[in-house]
């Protein structure tokens, strides 16, 4: 719930040192709820490029699958 109706009545009021503070609150508890919101979106395209993510039930799927290395048949 918004503090906005508060925070008009502390202005008309005249209480800014009050009406500053509930605006800072405000401020603060959305912008931390706008983090949160944003945080597996932005999980989700940083990890993009390297994991398949279409079907999200099963184990994750790397698009570049480690190729076993042939063995190194050098002799000294």
């Amino acid at each position: 719930m918004s503090r906005v109706a508060e925070l008009i009545d502390l202005i008309a009021q005249g209480k800014n040192a009050e009406a500053s503070d509930v605006f800072n609150s405000e401020l603060l508890s959305r912008s931390y709820q706008a983090i949160a919101d944003s945080k597996p979106r932005v999980a989700a395209d940083y990890f993009a490029p390297v994991v398949d993510m279409t079907d999200s039930e099963s184990t994750p799927v790397s698009e570049y699958p480690e190729t076993e290395e042939e063995p190194n048949n050098e002799t000294d």
